[in-house]
């Protein structure tokens, strides 16, 4: 869904996780992150851009805290990348839509893991 991420517990992530074919960007986020609030409109932005072939999640780390040890998450936000139930990537703190999106596309596109049918469509158009 355009215009929002849709938050999801330990449950249903490791669920998607093992079920979902596209590539999946997930956010691990705390509601006193000052950071989060602001990373937000960014990651909406990457998400519309990207378009349907990727899949955006949140994971609240007060809330999820088995998942976010998994994942040895040690700050927020703190963003990590799947590729058919594969950990392939990761960033941690303030990342911009430009960036954000041209990772995703790199990953995507250089990953053995990652669907091998329709490719997102890669730019030059740098990282800042």
């Amino acid at each position: 869904m355009a215009g929002e991420i849709k938050d999801v517990s330990d449950e249903l992530f490791l669920d998607l996780l093992r079920k979902e074919k596209r590539f999946i960007v997930v956010e691990f986020w705390s509601p006193g992150c000052s950071v989060c609030k602001e990373v937000e409109p960014e990651v909406l932005k990457a998400q519309a851009e990207l378009g349907p072939d990727v899949l955006f999640m949140r994971i609240n780390t007060d809330h999820n805290k088995q998942l976010a040890t998994r994942y040895q998450i040690t700050g927020t936000p703190t963003f990590v990348y799947f590729c058919k139930g594969d950990k392939i990537g990761g960033a941690i703190g303030y990342i911009n839509a430009t960036v954000l999106r041209n990772t995703v596309k790199d990953l995507i596109r250089h990953s053995a893991s990652c669907p091998s049918g329709k490719r997102v469509s890669y730019e030059m158009d740098g990282y800042g």
